[in-house]
């Protein structure tokens, strides 16, 4: 039952569907009416099933969904698939032959060796892995084929412990941390240059901390990878990076060197489309802020101690110490309350909120706690998107927790990548 790239064999069943990753699933429309006497139906992506004479007791519709996945495995939504096959938890009266096909050609392996598992749930949420007498894996022709007496949600993978930690190839792809819900101390502190020229433009300075109340969420845990934008653009949804150079390596979005690395050069528009290909989103600051900081206050996602200026002793990668952007999974000292990683230098990074100051800095007036802000409405007379967290080039104090930045959604630059988000519960 062991097979050597397998892991990477997943990737392309999310590249078949994944334009259609938008909504959710996506299915073989007439589907089939099979009878008592059995049959043979193919849905989607290949996936068949065979049903024996005798196993129905009357005739049925059967359809096959593939659907986005929740990060069960290693591999989270956007490389990943469930196969439902409908109607949900039905028993037949003899086993019937599910087969999902696989394919690995041209798709590079994450690990040298791995054992691929399929999966099984009535509930899309808790699966259980197969029974090895209930299914045999085709290595020649590249599909498990598993005896099964109910249908509901198949999947194919396997789970996050068998990954090898060491592997730095395995790291950054898909993985979320879940923010949990309640209130944080959200802005700036008291005094904080705002940039605006006057009062026209809007305070000069802030005005204290908001509480506000938010909801949970994931986040990625890394920034988004040169290697997983790749897939958004092999499945011709994304578009490739203005520049596929960063500032030190020429080759940089294409060279195996450097897939762990975060993906530069995309505009606002290009981050907002890998995000809802992949079935996510961009965060909005104040969910951005809060992954950084944690409930309350501090000035840097590891605490208020200031980073030294030195590449030896530093722990984090700013101030152009390291001549470029770095591993996604580097300075794991420096990580937020929440285990993320970079949230402060390597690469700045896009949030999905408009640009305005008041709307961040000005203390409010209304008694309760906002729920979820979003910032305002439009982009109002500026047009520009705010960026946070700084990059390998910022200064200190533009890697706070509170420092800001902003561009127009068409902007891209050689320090500029981004991470998504999406809703708990999900």
């Amino acid at each position: 039952m062991r097979t050597t790239g397998s892991l990477l064999a997943i990737l392309l069943l999310s590249l078949l569907s994944a334009a259609c990753m938008e909504t959710e699933s996506i299915y073989e429309v007439r589907g089939k009416d099979i009878g008592p006497e059995g049959g043979k139906y193919e849905g989607v992506h290949g996936v068949t099933i065979i049903i024996p004479k005798k196993a129905l007791a009357q005739t049925i519709t059967f359809t096959i969904y593939a659907m986005d996945t929740d990060p069960f495995t290693n591999l989270s939504a956007t490389l990943t698939n469930i196969y439902s096959v409908a109607p949900m938890a039905y028993k037949f009266n003899i086993p019937a032959t599910l087969i999902i096909p696989y394919n690995e050609e041209d798709i590079q392996g994450l690990l040298d060796e791995v054992d691929l598992k399929p999966y099984f749930a009535i509930d899309r949420k808790t699966f259980e892995e197969i029974p090895a007498d209930q299914y045999e894996q085709d290595l020649e022709r590249n599909m498990f084929k598993i005896s099964t007496q109910f249908l509901g949600y198949f999947h194919v993978g396997f789970p996050k412990e068998l990954v090898k930690k060491e592997n730095a190839e395995t790291t950054g792809i898909s993985e979320m941390v879940l923010i949990p819900g309640g209130t944080f101390e959200y802005g700036a502190p008291s005094g904080t240059p705002t940039g605006a020229i006057d009062a026209t433009e809007g305070v000069l300075a802030g005005e204290g901390f908001n509480t506000v109340e938010m909801s949970e969420y994931y986040i990625d845990k890394y920034e988004v990878t040169n290697a997983q934008y790749r897939a958004c653009q092999t499945a011709e949804v994304c578009t490739e990076p203005y520049s596929i150079n960063s500032s030190r390596y020429p080759n940089y979005y294409y060279d195996p060197a450097y897939r762990n690395f975060p993906v530069l050069w995309v505009s606002w528009n290009q981050a907002n489309t890998f995000c809802q290909w992949a079935g996510k989103r961009l965060p909005t600051e104040a969910q951005w802020e809060k992954a950084a900081r944690g409930d309350t206050y501090r000035k840097y996602p590891w605490g208020d101690t200031d980073p030294q200026d030195n590449a030896e002793n530093s722990i984090v990668n700013y101030s152009a110490l390291f001549e470029d952007v770095t591993d996604v999974t580097s300075f794991e000292s420096a990580v937020s309350p929440y285990g993320i990683y970079n949230m402060a230098g390597n690469a700045a990074e896009w949030t999905d909120t408009w640009y305005d100051i008041d709307s961040y800095y000005k203390k409010s007036a209304e008694p309760d706690p906002a729920v979820d802000p979003t910032g305002p409405a439009d982009g109002g007379t500026l047009q520009k998107k705010l960026i946070r967290g700084g990059s390998w080039v910022s200064l200190e104090n533009e890697i706070t927790t509170y420092a800001r930045d902003k561009a127009f959604p068409h902007y891209r630059y050689y320090n500029l990548g981004f991470r998504c988000v999406k809703e708990g519960g999900e």
